[in-house]
């Protein structure tokens, strides 16, 4: 049942991205580019001539990467003016849809062989509809890929405890206690939902997935000559990438 709570936070979530539009776009993406592409990619296998469905795709940029690729790409957002902004950028391989990751009304069953939710859980008001809702989309052995904030990093919101410049740990509390988090990462005031790995992982597995793999992204020697600050990712987990298929004949 919906409470005027779940109806407030569902506004929320949704209005903070309408503002945030030309911030997004504008946004510096060498953390998705130059490291946790490389491990989505991997995750989701040779792309070129399957129909994937990238879920929340904001701008349309991954979904570009994919086409790029070979791939017949559906990107679907709630945000209309990031979908406005993926059609003017894509190409005849590309689809553009404004939807609700919750329920992917208007994608029929088993339409797609591949889908990814590229960091967009964290946003999502109900996660379980969502995961059900990439189910139903995807086609007997048919994988989502799912890449998202590692929960470890989504309970407190307040990051690094520091000495100075030095930073010390990064904090893990109230990490039961499920619900919105503010945020300051890239926008002051941002709201995302922490929820545990194991809620994560029993929401895939009662939809009916099998876990394939799951991957907690760490970068390559290169990259963090490029970027020396990823040297974090070694000491506290940012991200988490689950590997899922839908029971069937394998991709």
């Amino acid at each position: 049942m919906t409470t005027p709570g779940d109806s407030e936070l569902r506004r929320r979530l949704q209005a903070q991205w309408e503002e945030a539009v030309e911030d997004w776009i504008a946004h510096d993406q060498a953390v998705r580019t130059d490291f946790l592409d490389d491990w989505v990619l991997d995750a989701l296998g040779e792309v070129a001539g399957r129909r994937v469905l990238d879920i929340g795709c904001g701008e349309g940029r991954f979904c570009r990467v994919l086409a790029g690729l070979g791939a017949e790409v559906t990107g679907l957002d709630l945000t209309a003016g990031l979908i406005d902004r993926a059609r003017s950028e894509g190409s005849d391989g590309e689809t553009y849809l404004v939807g609700d990751a919750e329920d992917l009304d208007g994608l029929g069953d088993g339409g797609f062989d591949l889908a990814v939710s590229y960091i967009v859980l964290v946003d999502v008001h109900d996660h379980r509809r969502a995961i059900e809702a990439a189910f139903r989309v995807l086609r007997p052995g048919g994988r989502l890929v799912v890449c998202n904030i590692h929960p470890m990093r989504m309970s407190q919101p307040g990051g690094w405890i520091r000495q100075g410049p030095r930073k010390l740990f990064y904090p893990v509390d109230d990490y039961m206690r499920e619900g919105p988090r503010e945020f300051h990462w890239w926008r002051p005031g941002f709201l995302n939902m922490h929820r545990t790995l194991s809620s994560y992982v029993s929401a895939f597995l009662d939809a009916g997935f099998v876990l394939e793999a799951l991957h907690e992204p760490v970068p390559t020697a290169e990259q963090l000559e490029r970027h020396p600050t990823w040297e974090d990712e070694f000491r506290a987990p940012n991200f988490i990438v689950y590997v899922l298929e839908k029971a069937g004949d394998s991709c």
